[in-house]
């Protein structure tokens, strides 16, 4: 039976691969949020959040009674590797036009009838962007409630799970207790770099679509593409994703295009030269967001200043 330490040095382990901080803390504020949705607790029979040696598979799964509510999985496409999460939906969410249409969404993957279940089953669809399914499940009503609804109906699906043996407390811990997440997260990362205050968005001018090599702007900052920010931009549009402030509808024409950047990766944390994915790297931002998300070091995440605007 491993101890405690040994399977905080494997959660450790697990958690490496991830792309930073913000993007791990994220994923466990989901599984939290699911926790609070379905009012599962720890000891109850339904709930599995395991920690498995395989290091092949899914990552960090979430099961209630028979299926995988949530889980990650690593992929390597194009010599690069991806992170999909996998979430489960409803049926009907094949009629959700952000989710039909969406380039980022993987194979759709649905569920065999379970025995006694009469309906369409539901899916266990993969995102290869998580801050844009973040995003979804803050704006779309449609979205929210089709994954909801596919959570409480897992809950009531049965009385106990049959894999309720590999259940692991501290997966549980990891997800509802903060302290010990940041814990846990200050030995996998370290902190950012200090700086002289200065947002990204004030440190700009590179060429290449390569971020990362450290170069002299006064002090010893890291080059940031235009490139990647116009493809994010493009990706997302001009509208900060936290609080969905746009200023061109504010500011008329003079606002048209306006809106920061915000590097999901701390670029103090980087070391050496790496290619930014616009994508999942990058993410618009309002400037008074972007002010907050560096109020701390490392910064914060996109929800935890999303659930700061909700107070």
């Amino acid at each position: 039976m491993p101890s405690d330490n040994d399977k905080i040095e494997l959660l450790v382990k697990r958690i490496k691969y991830a792309p930073s901080r913000e993007w791990v803390n994220s994923y466990f504020e989901l599984v939290k949020r699911i926790i609070k949705i379905t009012g599962l607790d720890n000891d109850d029979p339904r709930l599995v959040m395991s920690l498995s040696r395989n290091s092949a598979g899914w990552r960090f799964p979430v099961t209630i009674n028979n299926r995988y509510v949530v889980a990650l999985r690593k992929k390597k496409e194009n010599e690069r590797t991806k992170l999909y999460v996998g979430l489960i939906f409803t049926a009907s969410a094949r009629e959700i036009p952000q989710l039909r249409d969406s380039p980022d969404l993987g194979k759709w993957g649905q569920f065999r009838n379970l025995r006694g279940e009469d309906s369409d089953p539901p899916y266990f669809l993969r995102f290869g962007n998580f801050h844009e399914l973040l995003y979804w499940l803050e704006t779309s009503e449609q979205i929210y409630q089709s994954w909801s609804e596919a959570l409480l109906a897992e809950v009531g699906r049965a009385k106990s799970s049959p894999y309720r043996k590999s259940h692991e407390p501290l997966m549980y811990k990891m997800a509802v207790d903060v302290n010990f997440r940041a814990e846990i997260l200050d030995r996998v990362y370290t902190e950012s770099k200090p700086g002289l205050g200065l947002l990204p968005e004030q440190i700009d001018e590179p060429q290449e679509f390569y971020e990362g090599a450290s170069k002299s702007i006064t002090v010893n900052a890291y080059e940031r593409n235009p490139q990647a920010r116009n493809a994010c931009i493009e990706h997302y549009g001009a509208k900060c994703i936290i609080c969905g402030f746009v200023f061109h509808e504010k500011y008329g024409e003079i606002g048209k295009g306006f809106i920061h950047v915000h590097h999901i990766k701390p670029l103090g944390e980087i070391c050496a030269e790496y290619q930014v994915d616009p994508i999942n790297d990058l993410c618009p931002v309002c400037p008074n967001c972007h002010a907050m998300l560096h109020m701390r070091k490392p910064p914060y995440s996109l929800n935890e200043i999303r659930a700061m605007l909700k107070r």
